[in-house]
């Protein structure tokens, strides 16, 4: 893709030396690369490492503990790729789990403890509140927004744990203090 930039780019070396090449070629990466998907830039952390790290969250939750919990992934077509991936990310490691789109919600998740939000599927907070169960998701923005009770970000380059305290509270949900005390809180 970057052939035809090869002479300019060899022309420019010998102009103004070697620590000019590679922020030019940077450069170029970024405006003729393609950018990355959205969903990607919304799940800052892997969907099979954020399931696991939810799955700690979970054995810090009172109002989860001694529970065969049930999960709920709701997605959109858009999120498809996600679904799968939590799908199968929360069945490897022992956590039931289905799948379904938001008109289905309310018939799929009548027993469920923990719903799931892919990118998209934002409307189930409501359903979360009135049925007082966990909303789950692998984007820290929609938590930070209210949208969502627990997310898996990145802080510090490494995994964290976001918690909306209010909607902790409006989904009738307890957590352990020592899950507040490596969580960051939003209110």
């Amino acid at each position: 893709m970057y052939q035809h930039f090869l002479p300019i780019i060899m022309k420019t070396r010998t102009f103004v030396g070697l620590s000019f090449v590679l922020p030019l070629f940077v450069a170029l990466s970024i405006l003729f690369g393609s950018a990355p998907p959205l969903v990607a830039q919304e799940i800052p952390v892997p969907v099979n490492l954020h399931v696991v790290l939810l799955k700690k969250v979970f054995s810090l939750s009172k109002t989860l503990q001694g529970k065969q919990i049930k999960v709920v992934i709701v997605f959109t077509d858009a999120s498809s790729v996600v679904k799968d991936e939590a799908l199968n990310g929360f069945l490897a490691i022992g956590i039931q789990a289905s799948a379904c789109k938001m008109p289905q919600l309310a018939r799929e998740a009548s027993d469920a403890d923990v719903i799931y939000i892919a990118p998209g599927a934002l409307a189930a907070q409501k359903f979360c509140e009135d049925k007082g169960i966990l909303s789950v998701t692998g984007m820290p923005s929609v938590v930070e927004s209210g949208g969502a009770t627990v997310a898996i970000g990145i802080e510090a380059g490494k995994p964290k744990v976001f918690i909306h305290l209010t909607r902790t509270k409006s989904e009738k949900q307890e957590f352990s203090s020592d899950l507040f005390k490596v969580a960051r809180i939003f209110r």
